[in-house]
């Protein structure tokens, strides 16, 4: 029997290639990601059969092309939490006035962990530039990546949608958040929904695979 595109992919990454995507999959996934400098051939056979530019270096157009390709696939799915959509209260991130709280913070002497309390380093979990007013970004409690996704590595860069007064944005998830019953909105999600930083809202929001 010919193996379908996801046993192909878990073969490559040297999985049990059973043809179902799960937390381990992804994780052997962010495994071959996270060393990588220059560009990895590995990534560029999985690129290769989803369809991305085969270059080497995993980004989240190769994590869309992915989920694509995947049809939906991953994590725990519907049993566990399923997609949404969920009421959570909206916050924001990463804008001017978060970021210099924290290089405040780091220039009298604390660690990151305590600056986080106070602001945000504008860079993501995965390494994204969450300060972008251009592209829509959110940050996710672990409960929430993990009742879906089985993990950290399996939510990174998946697609939200936030609606917010009635007003929709889709955001890529590139960052950690500490607050249950959150979702934080970088500059640019809140520039694509018309809202401005430093606020609280109501909303309700979706996981788009």
């Amino acid at each position: 029997m010919a193996q379908s595109l996801t046993q192909k992919i878990q073969a490559i990454l040297g999985v049990k290639a059973d043809g179902i995507w799960g937390p381990k999959s992804q994780d052997a996934l962010h495994a071959v990601i996270g060393p990588t400098t220059q560009s990895d051939p590995t990534l560029a056979k999985i690129q290769t059969l989803t369809g991305a530019p085969a270059n080497g270096h995993w980004d989240p157009t190769s994590q869309k092309a992915l989920n694509k390709a995947l049809k939906g696939q991953g994590g725990l799915g519907a049993a566990s939490g399923g997609n949404g959509p969920f009421s959570a209260t909206a916050s924001t991130f990463a804008d001017p006035k978060d970021v210099a709280a924290f290089h405040k913070c780091k220039a009298n002497g604390h660690s990151d962990d305590y600056c986080y309390g106070k602001g945000d380093n504008g860079v993501g979990a995965w390494g994204a530039d969450t300060t972008s007013t251009t592209k829509a970004m959110v940050a996710v409690h672990q409960q929430d990546a993990f009742a879906r996704w089985g993990s950290w590595a399996g939510a990174a860069h998946r697609r939200v949608r936030v609606t917010i007064n009635g007003n929709s944005v889709l955001a890529t998830v590139e960052d950690k958040l500490g607050t249950k019953g959150r979702i934080d909105l970088n500059p640019g999600a809140l520039a694509k929904l018309g809202l401005q930083p430093g606020n609280l809202w109501p909303c309700q929001w979706e996981w788009v695979v």
